[in-house]
């Protein structure tokens, strides 16, 4: 566990985090890199509106065996991070680099390692000094190179056996986060700035018990926990992708409030560590025209997403749905009679109210996934903007 010497580092961590009293609330969008080529209109840097952000997460890297770390798309990766031009990339004009193009805002980039699809080499890199040792290097190496503000290590998940998880992977992903956090240290000495270190987390309780959750939440400046994939087409019946509150039916602990007070009150970490998140996507049912219903799994053929749809291609088609709320949960859905399918989603109302909850908890602030999920053709991101109004009138 981090013990600080004086007030005045705490308070420098604090400042640093844009988390300190009277301060704005967080509003942090996971940017999805690899996602870029499939859209390029959409995701250019230019279109990111860095105002409403304090923090992008660039998402994502990812750990080798040997420790080292990669991007998903190095080509990508220097162009969008970098602005270098590439005879191989559908478009020309970045607009600038994200990082520049952030900087001038004052929004800060931090990288994001890992991902769900990225997270097995984590237990044996964790598990040796000398990798846990490469890991720090390359992370220090990545922000001298591009410029980011910090590191976010996204774990997914510690002891999660599908991603060769070990049960030793508890007590390892704390040495690991140390060894970053005194690496980002001595680079801060050196440069003089202050670099970010978070973690994205769980929602589930049951991922918990192979985390240290008071070491590593001391050791990083906040958490980012991931409210969203609650509930999903892989279950037997339709249930909220990002609930509020508890859902009727189902784990009624898989909601925003839930996870709160599992990290919150159940393992005493701090409220203004803790973001919590919105989905800018949602989860569709085919043959399923209620909440808590029988279904026969996400819909291919009017959004062809399986894994979830933006909010911006859900919104292209609001005229065919009916929306309802769930007084429980506080979550909306639609629901599609003609076409046999509902969809459960955030909106602008529930991300309201999300955004209301943290203020009424003095929580950290709120994580969007994906950023730009909520960017209509005519520009306007009516999510993100309903997050940011709602917390800067706090």
């Amino acid at each position: 566990m981090v013990k600080f010497r004086n007030w005045a580092v705490v308070l420098l961590i604090t400042l640093a985090s844009g988390q300190v009293m009277g301060q704005k609330k967080a509003v942090i969008g996971y940017y999805q890199s690899w996602q870029w080529q499939k859209s390029p209109a959409l995701l250019t840097p230019r279109h990111i509106p860095y105002d409403k952000l304090t923090v992008i997460n660039y998402s994502f890297f990812y750990p080798l065996e040997s420790g080292e770390i990669v991007g998903m798309d190095p080509v990508a990766d220097r162009w969008l991070l970098q602005g270098e031009k590439d005879s191989s990339l559908p478009v020309s004009d970045p607009g600038g680099s994200l990082i520049a193009l952030a900087k001038r805002h004052g929004t800060r980039v931090v990288l994001s390692i890992g991902g769900w699809d990225n997270s097995s080499n984590f237990p044996q890199v964790a598990a040796d000094p000398r990798k846990r040792a490469t890991f720090a290097h390359w992370c220090v190496k990545h922000i001298r190179q591009y410029g980011f503000d910090g590191i976010d290590v996204d774990w997914e998940f510690p002891g999660y056996v599908r991603h060769k998880g070990t049960s030793q992977d508890r007590e390892n992903f704390t040495f690991l986060l140390q060894t970053v956090r005194d690496s980002l240290q001595a680079l801060g000495k050196r440069t003089g700035e202050q670099y970010l270190l978070s973690i994205s987390l769980p929602a589930a309780a049951s991922h918990l018990v192979d985390l240290e959750v008071q070491k590593i939440s001391a050791i990083s400046d906040y958490i980012n926990i991931m409210t969203w994939d609650l509930f999903g087409p892989w279950g037997k019946i339709s249930n909220h992708n990002s609930a509020l509150y508890g859902p009727s039916q189902g784990d009624s602990a898989r909601s925003l409030d839930g996870a709160f007070k599992l990290y919150h009150d159940a393992h005493g970490v701090p409220a203004e560590k803790i973001n919590l998140g919105a989905a800018l996507y949602g989860h569709s049912y085919t043959q399923c025209n209620k909440i808590y219903g029988e279904h026969q799994g996400a819909d291919t053929s009017l959004f062809r997403e399986q894994d979830g749809i933006s909010y911006a291609q859900i919104a292209e088609k609001l005229d065919l749905f009916e929306r309802f709320q769930d007084p429980k949960a506080q979550a909306p859905y639609l629901v599609s009679d003609s076409l046999k399918m509902l969809i459960s989603l955030d909106d602008e109302e529930s991300v309201a109210l999300k955004a209301d909850y943290i203020i009424q908890n003095k929580a950290g602030g709120l994580l969007v996934w994906p950023l730009l999920g909520d960017r209509l053709p005519d520009g306007k991101t009516p999510l993100l903007d309903a997050i940011y109004n709602r917390l800067s009138r706090k």
